[in-house]
């Protein structure tokens, strides 16, 4: 008998997300797993990811059909139309499955990086409010309140990302737990350096015992000096990666279709010469494949300053490199757009003039 449970949307949505990605070896699956339980204190959603296949799959529909002719008049410049009527059902399934392939994984890598993105808004916020955190809670400490009360009394309603965090080690606590544990379990949920180590230094302070008002007023000294250093160092990392961004999508298109236009001006200079006869000597003119090899050339070039400043703008910001691929596709486009219209405009604009 079959089992018809292989293909429950639980089990599909496992098989679904790919457990590595890069030749390095980069565990999506693990990240992606990891990454959903921090953000919303639960398993990942399998039945969500299954949905999204499915959602993938509809959009691949009507993105196919839309584009089939587009993609005929593709096929026919690469292959002979005699092979491509002949093979026209295979030509059809390999694009198919391609096109598939490539959409679901645009719209997988889309929700992973909107996770991503929620997660490091909650980690920034944290990040902010805890000098201040701190300060409440060194205040209800010296007001003689246990720790356990002064967590809560310390955070504010509208310091949302912080509050969750402080109900949830509130009810460890009371669940049993030591605070030393629900401060661990805080501490490795971030990969904030800043609250790993002052969450690092109140476990320490927890373990040494004593009073731990002058340790955090420290603390809390320290990383407001901390926060005025790195607002210092984001601001000069964001114009660096701002002059990266002007070079990769504004200044390479802009020189890219400078030169297309300056050889394209060239050769209709040379064919007004030949075709003028008089004295005028025999002038060779430059071959159209040569012009056309030069614009793709550029294209591919364009797309690899873009991928190149990507990372690099990655790495300024303290990102992972696989967080490079959430802008990239937009900013390839952005760039070989800008790339052919200023080349249509500047080659159209020379030619009137001649």
């Amino acid at each position: 008998m079959v089992n018809y449970r292989i293909f429950d949307k639980y089990e599909l949505g496992k098989v679904l997300i790919p457990v590595k990605l890069f030749p390095t070896g980069f565990k999506f699956k693990q990240e992606f797993e990891t990454l959903y339980e921090k953000s919303y204190f639960n398993n990942l959603n399998y039945y969500l990811i299954t949905n999204l296949f499915f959602a993938s799959l509809l959009l691949n529909l009507v993105l196919y059909v839309t584009f089939y002719p587009n993609l005929i008049s593709f096929l026919k410049l690469l292959f002979a139309e005699s092979i491509l009527l002949q093979f026209q059902s295979t030509f059809i399934f390999i694009t198919w499955f391609l096109s598939s392939l490539y959409i679901y994984y645009a719209v997988l890598f889309s929700f992973f990086f909107l996770i991503q993105a929620k997660f490091r808004e909650a980690e920034a916020e944290i990040e902010r409010n805890l000098p201040e955190f701190i300060d409440n809670l060194v205040s209800n400490l010296k007001g003689g309140i246990s720790l356990e009360k002064a967590l809560i009394k310390s955070v504010r309603v509208e310091q949302k990302a912080l509050v969750r965090e402080v109900t949830l080690i509130n009810e460890k606590v009371m669940m049993g737990a030591s605070v030393i544990s629900a401060l661990v379990g805080f501490r490795d949920r971030f990969n904030s350096p800043i609250i790993k180590r002052t969450i690092f230094l109140i476990e320490e302070g927890l373990k040494g015992g004593g009073n731990l008002s002058k340790p955090l007023e420290r603390i809390s000294e320290n990383l407001k000096r901390i926060y005025a250093l790195n607002e210092e160092v984001k601001a000069n990392s964001a114009g660096t990666a701002i002059v990266i961004k002007i070079i990769s999508l504004v200044l390479a298109p802009l020189l890219f279709a400078l030169a297309i236009t300056l050889i394209t001006f060239i050769s209709r200079i040379f064919s007004l010469l030949d075709g003028s006869g008089g004295d005028f000597v025999s002038v060779a003119q430059i071959p159209q494949t040569f012009i056309e090899y030069l614009s793709t050339f550029s294209l591919f070039m364009i797309v690899l300053i873009t991928v190149f400043s990507s990372l690099i703008i990655s790495g300024l910001n303290n990102e992972k490199n696989y967080e490079s691929l959430r802008f990239l596709p937009f900013y390839i486009f952005l760039s070989t757009l800008i790339f052919k219209f200023i080349s249509d405009f500047l080659i159209e604009f020379f030619s009137n003039i001649l």
